[in-house]
């Protein structure tokens, strides 16, 4: 008798486990599910390429747009089209910033900036380096504030520039492989940019370049 009420007795305890771990697989199952519907791209590499229109001389203070379109996200075309270029880019990005800070030494000059940076996704694909306002006239995608530093070589006109950005908010949006999101609140990515003056004007500059994540 004793060896029949152990034997219920290990049944139902076999089944309340069971049930226990069926119960905890469908709920894993589902959280993953719900997640599925976009990837979060934390890594943030990008590639990028634009012009610069800075402020004329004596305006104060001093501020300067870099605008342009993204050329890679992860190693993905983000063209509508070809040939890749402003006018069949899908996503663009813009940047205002203030001059805060100069500093000359001999032919270098340093060029310390702050302000915003916003990435676009504009499925028109209508981008024009002559309307510097095109590349935002998608929805936002990203945001973040940044801080930039430039080093100017003023005898060549060559110039490179070192973005640190940081994450204010993000948007998902429909990307090249499904829904995607650009990071999240609080994330940092790097901005390493070169160019060259244009001294005709306009645009005051040409520039490319490419983020990488801090975090």
């Amino acid at each position: 008798m004793r060896l029949l009420r152990w034997r219920i007795c290990l049944g139902a305890a076999l089944m309340v486990a069971l049930t226990a771990s069926t119960t905890g697989a469908l709920a894993k199952g589902t959280q993953r599910s719900a997640k599925a519907d976009a990837t979060t791209v934390r890594d943030l590499t990008l590639e990028l390429v634009g012009q610069v229109q800075n402020s004329a001389p004596g305006v104060s203070p001093a501020t300067s747009i870099q605008y342009g379109y993204l050329s890679q996200l992860r190693g993905l075309s983000m063209f509508k089209a070809q040939p890749a270029g402003e006018s069949t880019a899908l996503f663009s990005f813009y940047t205002d910033t203030v001059t805060t800070q100069v500093i000359n030494n001999g032919p270098i000059r340093v060029i310390n900036r702050k302000g915003t940076l916003a990435i676009y996704s504009d499925p028109a694909a209508n981008g024009s380096f002559g309307n510097p306002e095109s590349f935002r006239d998608g929805t936002v995608v990203l945001r973040a504030g940044l801080r930039q530093q430039v080093i100017l070589d003023t005898t060549t006109g060559a110039f490179s520039a070192q973005n640190l950005n940081t994450i204010i908010s993000t948007s998902r949006f429909q990307g090249p492989s499904g829904t995607m999101q650009l990071g999240k609140a609080g994330d940092r990515f790097k901005t390493v940019i070169s160019g060259h003056v244009n001294a005709a004007g306009p645009p005051s500059a040409f520039m490319a370049g490419y983020t990488y994540s801090v975090d």
